[in-house]
């Protein structure tokens, strides 16, 4: 295209150009409508090569809107051809603006022929990559839709773009926009040495606002250290770098190894260091649903051994034995026995739950009872095998702790926030507090105080001089200086060693008042007191804690003592007095709340306080299950219980030793309420009281001792059944509403109640009365018990309820009677039968003969126990046969009749079940003397 006349207009441009544009335009005007955009292109380069390069872009966009105009008023196509190459020939004289490049990508991705558009494409981003300009912030995503079009994927187009400019040197003056643009083809070409090498170089330097530049570099140090970049680094380039923000500086360095972080020697032990040791918390497991001896084991023997998962299972079947009523324990117990691989593993569990028993403190107790204790209360070989058990007595144990030194004696920091990371280099204690600051405590106060933010998983600690941050990166110590602007990999002096805090793992302290001092550790995440070579106090230490922070062994000899007065009463306290605060503590935590300023007036500090009644709280728990671990295996009890668990040596509780507590406890209750002020014809209420936390369902077996004395003695009843029924006589045979005396009954009433009545004591006509349950929905129903110190009992209307059922007696019972109904069942085994003296019964009372059988014998259908009716001999189940199907008989009478009816088909006597039977004559009396209507 001629443009020879536009001399003039670029003659004229350097001194006017205003006119000169109009000038040029005026020229295009006299061409045919076709040839305009290709001559303001030519007078374009024109003025380019003149050097008037925003009159040459002008005149390159005017063509652009002229190709448009007359495209879409003519319908005349446009030379994208041309374009292209005019495009590309302007580039290097700096005419084609970010617009001009924009607008022409935006065409291409609607060209026709797709390739040869993706092609143009790339060719314009590369006359500018050539010319050592990135053109604009969001180029990128203007070529994607460009390699769509043409089937090409985004991978492989921001690979190819992120490959030029690496190539190019350009990535270091790419606006932040490219580089989150092409990160991922950057993270993809940094598995190549040579890439990875030029990523490395690509330090940013565009911006110069402050904050932009930070953020670019910060997105710079992220994708090498996300590339591992760190392999490729020496020491010295690292400490080059300077203060860098935390996390990408530490990613970065981290991924250089031990070239920047040499190890600390082969005495550092991660696991062992008083920083970064921790618990090995047991791996969680779901038991196995064995039910029976008849399961298959044999997959599960063959990899118990190597798979940690199947031990953990087998520890979680442990724990659990016992707890549903129609699996057969022992048998499965004692098929898991058989299996040799099965049997060494059990073996090193319970070696392992026996150390803990006997190390002398609570937590080894917490830490093996919930499995000893089941195992031993369970008849089989696994039980034969823990025999030989030392057993911490919780009392002794509390006591030992209290008269040594608890923590809570000590003045720990409070930093009223949390979470805070703890750590102790020589006398300074460094807390990192949420993250935000950091305090250093030394043995005077607090000394420094540093604001600024720390990543997580890290731990700021000061040196006396200076700060600096470690972690555990894997296995390996990295620790960096802590300075203004984030941190630094430390050079010189602290370059020549890796640093670390230091701290002793254990020092002697002495306790306020002690004569002598007890050893404080730190192993393993493990912090333990030691008095006389055995532990006194163990709990769970972490570096990262909340507001009231525990330090490192080291820097408990700096801590001021809580409440010295205090401290000098645990001191001197005597065993008696702890035996106290644990028997209120099985109670409640209210009454021990109560009992503590009574037995220590002289501890007034909250937090010690609360310190001893959380160990007179947990020795109660331990003490529970010490005493079922105990009953289990037949040895002593402690020689001195406290009073509300004492019981005779001939009636053992077992696993039902938390009722005895509860029933112990409700039946002072009672009798101090019947003795308050007069009563009335209606009951009013007296008060209020906490249940035991052991109280809920206490009151099922009132009034059906019998019954569950005719069960227990029955040949057909299951051994591990016989065992819990055994363990529920012996255990209110030591208590009120066990004996038999006829002073205690059960009330159940119904009422459209509006409050929770548990705990509510009403003064009765006769006596006093409790609310044991409240039951919501669907009958708004509660079960209570009263006393009367006279036995003789006065119907009366409670205001507001109605009786559901009617008042149940206290019925069959007496310490003595159920002393030798287990001595009889232990010296003679089951009691003999006869099923004439039940077909009797059903004759005599007009009973069907099935559901006479169900009250003599117990309804042996229920679901979940099929494995039992194999116990049941051939004319007891004849009982339960439907005489017109041959089957079993389906249940007719309620349940309420079989527990009122078994009850009083026991003998006064025990021994006369051995001698005639069940007491036939005295249920046809029971029955013809209103028992006909029970369960009605």
């Amino acid at each position: 295209m001629d443009v020879s006349d536009v001399s003039d207009a670029v003659a004229l441009g350097a001194d006017d150009p205003r006119e000169a544009r109009a000038r040029t335009l005026r020229i295009a005007g006299g061409r045919a409508a076709a040839d305009v955009p290709a001559f303001l292109d030519g007078a374009a380069l024109r003025f380019a090569e003149a050097g008037q390069v925003e009159q040459a872009a002008f005149l390159f966009g005017r063509a652009r809107e002229v190709e448009d105009a007359h495209h879409r008023l003519f319908d005349l196509d446009i030379d994208t051809a041309r374009v292209q190459r005019t495009l590309v020939e302007f580039v290097p004289h700096g005419v084609i603006t970010a617009t001009l490049l924009h607008d022409h990508l935006r065409r291409l991705a609607m060209h026709p022929e797709p390739a040869v558009a993706h092609e143009w494409a790339r060719a314009a981003l590369g006359a500018f990559l050539d010319a050592g300009v990135v053109p604009y912030p969001n180029v990128v995503a203007d070529l994607l839709p460009v390699a769509r079009a043409a089937g090409v994927e985004e991978a492989e187009e921001t690979g190819h773009i992120a490959a030029r400019l690496l190539r190019g040197g350009l990535l270091a003056r790419a606006p932040l926009p490219v580089w989150e643009a092409v990160e991922g083809a950057l993270r993809r070409l940094a598995g190549d040495p040579e890439f990875l090498d030029l990523l490395i170089a690509a330090r940013p330097d565009l911006y110069d606002d402050p904050e932009t530049r930070a953020e670019h570099h910060r997105r710079w140090l992220l994708l090498l250290g996300l590339v591992d970049a760190g392999r490729r680094l020496s020491r010295r380039w690292l400490v080059e770098l300077g203060a860098q923000p935390a996390a990408e500086l530490m990613r970065l360095a981290g991924s250089a190894g031990d070239r920047v972080f040499p190890s600390l020697g082969r005495w550092f032990d991660p696991d062992a260091d008083p920083l970064t040791g921790r618990r090995k918390a047991p791996l969680k497991a779901d038991a196995p649903h064995w039910t029976s001896d008849a399961a298959d084991f044999t997959a599960f023997a063959a990899k118990v051994e190597t798979d940690r998962s199947a031990r953990a299972q087998l520890a979680a079947y442990a724990e659990q034995v016992g707890r549903y009523d129609n699996v057969d324990y022992p048998a499965v117990l004692t098929a898991l026995w058989a299996r040799p691989p099965i049997r060494r593993v059990l073996t090193e569990l319970t070696d392992g739950w026996k150390a803990e028993c006997a190390a002398g403190d609570l937590l080894g107790l917490e830490r093996s009872l919930p499995w000893l204790t089941p195992l031993a209360a369970t008849a089989s070989p696994v039980r034969d095998a823990l025999a030989d058990v030392e057993v911490t007595d919780p009392v002794d144990a509390l006591w030992r702790a209290l008269r040594a030194g608890v923590p809570e004696e000590l003045r720990f920091p409070n930093v009223g926030a949390s979470p805070v990371t703890v750590v102790l280099h020589e006398d300074h204690l460094t807390l990192g507090i949420a993250g935000k600051r950091v305090e250093v405590h030394g043995p005077g106060g607090t000394v420094r105080r540093r604001d600024g933010e720390f990543p997580g998983a890290t731990f700021p600690w000061h040196d006396g001089e200076e700060f600096w941050l470690s972690r555990l990166n894997g296995r390996r110590p990295e620790t960096y200086r802590l300075v203004d602007g984030g941190l630094e990999v430390p050079d010189g002096a602290a370059a020549a060693e890796t640093r670390w805090p230091r701290s002793p793992a254990a020092v002697e302290v002495t306790f306020p008042g002690a004569d002598s001092p007890v050893l404080v550790t730190l192993d393993r995440g493990l912090l333990s007191l030691v008095a006389d070579g055995r532990p006194t106090v163990r709990v769970h230490y972490d570096p990262v804690q909340g507001e009231e922070v525990m330090p490192p062994p080291g820097f408990w000899p700096h801590l001021s003592p809580t409440d010295p007065a205090g401290s000098a009463a645990l001191r001197r306290v005597d065993r008696a007095d702890v035996a106290r605060l644990v028997d209120a503590a099985l109670v409640h935590p209210k009454e021990l709340e109560e009992e503590l300023p009574r037995v220590l007036p002289d501890v007034t500090d909250p937090r010690l306080l609360n310190g001893v009644a959380e160990l007179a709280r947990r020795a109660a728990a331990c003490l529970f299950r010490v005493l079922r671990l105990h009953d289990a295996l037949g040895t002593d009890h402690p020689a001195v219980l406290p009073a509300r668990l004492r019981t005779r040596p001939d009636l053992r509780p077992g696993r039902s030793v938390g009722q005895v507590v509860a029933v112990r406890y409700l039946a002072e209750v009672l009798e101090e309420a019947a003795g308050t002020g007069p009563a009335y014809d209606t009951p009013h209420p007296v008060g209020r009281v906490e249940l035991p936390e052991t109280a809920p369902g206490v009151y099922f077996p009132f009034g059906a001792l019998g019954g569950k004395a005719l069960l227990a003695a029955m040949p057909w009843t299951a051994e591990y059944a016989r065992a819990r029924l055994l363990d529920t006589l012996a255990a209110w045979g030591n208590t009120p509403w066990g004996d038999g005396s006829g002073r205690w009954r059960r009330l159940w009433f119904a009422a459209q109640a509006t409050q929770d009545p548990v705990g509510r004591v009403w003064r009765t006509p006769g006596g006093a009365m409790i609310v044991l349950s409240f039951q919501n929905h669907p009958h708004k129903d509660s079960v209570a018990v009263e006393y009367s110190p006279d036995g003789t009992f006065r119907d009366f209307t409670f205001p507001g309820w109605h009786e559901r059922y009617r008042p149940k007696p206290q019925g069959w019972g007496g310490a003595d009677r159920i002393a030798r109904l287990l001595r009889l069942i232990a010296e003679r085994g089951p009691a003999p039968y006869d099923v004439a003296a039940i077909r009797s019964l059903a004759e005599r009372t007009g009973l069907p003969v099935p559901t006479a059988a169900s009250a003599a014998c117990g309804y042996p259908f229920t679901v979940g126990r099929d494995h039992e009716r194999s116990l049941l001999p051939p004319d007891v189940e004849a009982l339960f046969q439907d005489p017109e199907t041959g089957g079993h008989a389906a249940k007719t009478g309620s349940w309420q009749l079989d527990d009122a009816l078994r009850e009083v088909l026991m003998p006064d006597d025990p021994e006369d079940l051995w001698v005639t039977g069940i007491a036939v004559d005295k249920a046809v009396a029971w029955w013809n003397g209103g028992g006909r209507d029970e369960g009605h």
